[in-house]
């Protein structure tokens, strides 16, 4: 099963800190997660720094909704608590929960629940003093949470923009739906025969090229959706392309009448310089209408 690490960091009050517990994964601000996940553990550490008294145990746990509160209330799952007196010495440590367990799964409503996009806060809360060692008369709570989402509705689905013909290759523009992370475009030939083949990328790269494809051969192409919790959306309207052999320019000035080596053909009357640059252009245009 795959884990993600969720690093809960708990700090108490100080002047350098706003919030004296934070908790935190690296380069996300929430997760994710989807109708695949369901078996995956989410591994949560825990580490506290604090340096005034905690006045009541640390709770941690698991709130269907967008609020933690000061202590666990409504559908949740409790992930542990750790003694007050053991928070000196034991600074850091982890509890783990797996997705199927979120709390509200019922057997009517079981992960795997197509359709469905439900909030979830990992919360972490204690009852800090005043400062002082002993000075435990403070009400104080020191909390923080973190967003967890069970999402399983697919994105909307992309659109191929436009299919451009290459030597043996083709290129092709996808659309991006907003609430999509990556595209996949996937391409078989257009007959049926043959294997179909897929590529993956960010919608920070809606340009896709396929190469290694046959000349002059018809293939078909679809394109999806990806979201962050793994959810596909369905399939684009088919689009199809058909890759060309692409005339180089020496290929042009010999069909025109050039020769290989030593200048131009006497008998001919020459390849004047207009000519040359008029095959030129030619090549040029026939390159960029082509791509």
């Amino acid at each position: 099963m795959r884990s993600l690490l969720i690093a809960l960091t708990l700090c108490t009050a100080s002047a350098a800190l706003a919030q004296p517990i934070v908790l935190s994964v690296p380069n996300k601000t929430s997760i994710r997660v989807g109708m695949n996940s369901c078996g995956d553990s989410q591994v949560v550490t825990w580490t506290y720094n604090g340096t005034t008294v905690a006045c009541t145990d640390l709770r941690l746990w698991l709130v269907s909704g967008t609020s933690c509160g000061d202590e666990p209330t409504g559908t949740y799952k409790d992930l542990g608590t750790i003694n007050k007196n053991d928070l000196p010495t034991q600074r850091t440590s982890t509890v783990t929960f797996q997705v199927n367990q979120l709390p509200g799964w019922t057997t009517e409503l079981a992960c795997g629940a197509a359709g469905r996009e439900d909030a979830y806060r990992v919360c972490a809360a204690y009852k800090s003093g005043t400062g002082a060692i002993s000075a435990c008369d403070s009400t104080t709570v020191q909390k923080d949470d973190f967003e967890l989402v069970y999402d399983s509705k697919p994105p909307d689905a992309p659109t191929i923009d436009n299919v451009a013909a290459l030597d043996e290759a083709l290129s092709v523009r996808v659309s991006t739906p907003t609430d999509s992370n990556e595209l996949k475009l996937t391409i078989v030939r257009a007959d049926g025969t043959g294997s179909a083949r897929s590529l993956r990328q960010s919608v920070d790269q809606p340009l896709f090229r396929v190469d290694n494809l046959e000349n002059n051969v018809p293939y078909t192409l679809t394109a999806t959706a990806i979201d962050a919790a793994d959810n596909e959306s369905a399939a684009s309207a088919p689009a199809t392309g058909t890759p060309i052999f692409t005339k180089g320019f020496f290929d042009q000035y010999v069909k025109a009448g050039g020769q290989e080596m030593g200048g131009c053909g006497a008998a001919a009357g020459g390849l004047t310089g207009g000519w040359v640059l008029a095959v030129l252009g030619f090549w040029l245009s026939s390159r960029r209408n082509r791509s």
